[in-house]
């Protein structure tokens, strides 16, 4: 049996997915040498493999954002991002495991610096779902005039409120010290 889902629903998630991935990818190939920098810290790759990856993550990213937004792409989009979240989300897990919270996620590059915490590994399951509808077939309604709104409106309100998270977990070390003074 398959599960489907409205395809509103399904073209929400899509093009809020397209927008977040394509924002982290663009705003890391701005400043490879950062990434770069981020991805050392992780130390889980070979020094040899940290400027490709620099390049091959955002890369990615920017081609997944962009086959959301091509419906016969949709599935092999949703399914590339998919697997680049398990492996971003494993490999803050296993720097948390280590005890190395005191390290740049790289994330977004130098636009938003956030250390590793649980909360990057709930943001990233909240997205991994997002992801997973993304990959529901549609159950064959037509979309109305209406819900084309809905989308655009539902995927900036979105979008909105990741963005709102990202910043609160970017500066949640700076209110913990402060209410430490």
């Amino acid at each position: 049996m398959t599960v489907q889902i409205d395809p509103a629903i399904r073209n929400l998630c899509a093009i809020a997915l397209a927008l977040i991935f394509g924002a982290s990818g663009a705003i890391k190939l701005r400043d490879v040498e950062m990434f770069e920098g981020s991805l050392a810290n992780y130390r889980l790759a070979p020094i040899w493999m940290e400027k490709p990856l620099a390049y091959v993550f955002p890369l990615l990213e920017c081609a997944g954002a962009l086959g959301l937004l091509v419906h016969s792409q949709r599935t092999t989009a949703a399914t590339l991002l998919l697997a680049l979240l398990i492996a971003f989300t494993g490999a803050i897990a296993i720097n948390l495991a280590r005890g190395r919270r005191n390290i740049d996620c790289g994330c977004f590059g130098p636009a938003l610096r956030q250390e590793l915490s649980g909360w990057l590994l709930a943001r990233n399951t909240f997205l991994m779902i997002i992801a997973t509808v993304t990959l529901l077939s549609p159950n064959g309604r037509a979309l109305e005039p209406l819900d084309i709104v809905a989308v655009v409106v539902g995927a900036m309100v979105m979008v909105t409120l990741y963005a709102s998270a990202n910043i609160a977990i970017a500066n949640a070390p700076k209110l913990r010290a402060l209410e430490a003074m």
